[in-house]
C-alpha cells in the first residue's frame, strides 16, 4: 500500500466513527468479505453527523479492498459519498486504509464538496470497533 502524499491537499474533514453492526458476507480460503455500517462525526471545514456502509474484502495475507457508500448531514444539508481503497494490518493489530472519496450535493453552502475529490487515510482499532480518518482535499 503507497500512500499518495505528493496528490495530498489539505485537510477538509477528520473523521471519528465506531462500527454501528456488521455482516459477515463469505467466507473462503482467499479470504472473508464482510460488510460495515458505521455511524460518526466529521469535523474540519464543515461538521456533520454520518453514516456508511463499506464492503471490505479482507485477504488471508493483511490486506484487505473496500468500497463505501455514505451519507453525511451537516445541520439540514445532506452530502452523499462514494469511496473505495486499500488496507493492511498493522503489526499492533489494527488496520490502515485509504482510498479515494467523491461527494455529491445539493446544499449551496456544501456545493465546493461536488467539485472536490477526497483522498482518505485512517487507521481501525478492530478490538472496539472505532477509527478515525483524516480526508484530504486530492490535488
Amino acid at each position: 500500500m503507497q500512500s499518495q502524499q505528493q496528490s495530498k491537499g489539505e485537510v477538509i474533514a477528520e473523521m471519528r466513527g465506531k462500527t454501528d453492526s456488521f455482516s459477515i458476507k463469505d467466507i473462503t480460503s482467499s479470504g472473508v468479505k464482510l460488510e460495515n455500517n458505521d455511524v460518526g462525526q466529521i469535523t474540519g471545514k464543515y461538521q456533520a453527523n454520518f453514516m456508511e456502509t463499506v464492503s471490505i474484502n479482507m485477504k488471508t495475507d493483511g490486506t484487505s479492498e473496500w468500497e463505501g457508500k455514505g451519507i453525511q448531514m451537516a445541520g439540514k444539508d445532506m452530502v452523499v459519498v462514494t469511496g473505495h481503497g486499500k488496507g493492511r494490518r498493522t503489526t499492533d493489530g489494527n488496520v490502515a486504509f485509504e482510498g479515494e472519496q467523491k461527494f455529491m450535493t445539493q446544499s449551496p453552502s456544501l456545493s465546493w464538496l461536488n467539485n472536490t475529490k477526497g483522498w482518505i487515510e485512517g487507521t481501525a482499532n478492530q478490538s472496539d470497533q472505532t477509527f478515525t480518518a483524516k480526508v484530504y482535499a486530492k490535488k
